[in-house]
């Protein structure tokens, strides 16, 4: 399979107690102190979290990919995140964030509503909406990742764009209505995403993210593109 951003990785094959040592030792420089790694060790003996693909940072062997993994709690306003290593061949199955959105109906109130209100929104302007973020998280788990405070992250497939533009402003309508900040990025279908909106703004360069780097595009050369 081919890996990009966002994927979340099925992580049910891997030993639990060796994944608990995997997470521990790779927790983010922050969350390194007894009580989280007590807390990391209780949650993954009994939810399965997924991983996150995301750009390595660590040594990678032949056929090991990086994940991030995001647990349902914080540490002084800040989401407990690690960072761990594993052969993909361990992966039981990858979900992108299209097929997350499939179940959005789990999210509740105020996210889930402001987030139904999105995709209805983008089925009429022909935009195909990925859920990513905390969002993300919650609707896989059915854990508590979400708060009245949390952002709706999205990534949104290639559209035209008038379509995006049409999206955008629906979106930031909805937003308003539902009190909750909602951000999107744009799957150039590369592997590569741009914020939305960078994309819609009068800025000459936009900044993209791959799973390789982060890199500087022309704006015209993306807007050609969709």
């Amino acid at each position: 399979m081919i890996l990009a951003r966002h994927l979340l990785a099925n992580l049910t094959l891997l030993d639990r107690d060796d994944l608990v040592a995997r997470a521990i030792e790779g927790l983010l420089p922050p969350f390194r102190t007894d009580a989280v790694a007590k807390r990391v060790a209780e949650c993954l003996a009994q939810a399965s979290l997924p991983g996150i693909v995301c750009r390595p940072t660590l040594p990678l062997g032949p056929g090991e990919i990086q994940l991030g993994i995001s647990f349902p709690f914080r540490e002084d306003g800040a989401r407990v995140r690690s960072a761990i290593v594993v052969a993909e061949r361990k992966i039981v199955s990858f979900t992108d964030p299209f097929a997350v959105t499939c179940g959005a109906e789990a999210l509740g109130a105020p996210l889930g509503d402001c987030l139904r209100a999105l995709i209805v929104r983008a089925g009429v302007r022909g935009v195909r909406l990925g859920v990513i973020g905390s969002a993300a998280f919650e609707i896989v788990t059915g854990l508590a990742y979400t708060s009245t405070a949390s952002d709706i992250d999205l990534v949104l497939a290639t559209a035209p764009a008038s379509a995006l533009h049409q999206f955008a402003v629906d979106a930031a309508e909805i937003a308003a209505a539902h009190g909750i900040h909602v951000d999107a990025e744009v799957d150039l279908g590369d592997g590569c995403g741009v914020k939305l909106d960078e994309i819609l703004s009068s800025s000459r360069t936009v900044l993209a993210k791959t799973l390789e780097d982060v890199r500087m595009l022309e704006r015209s050369e993306v807007m050609a593109a969709l």
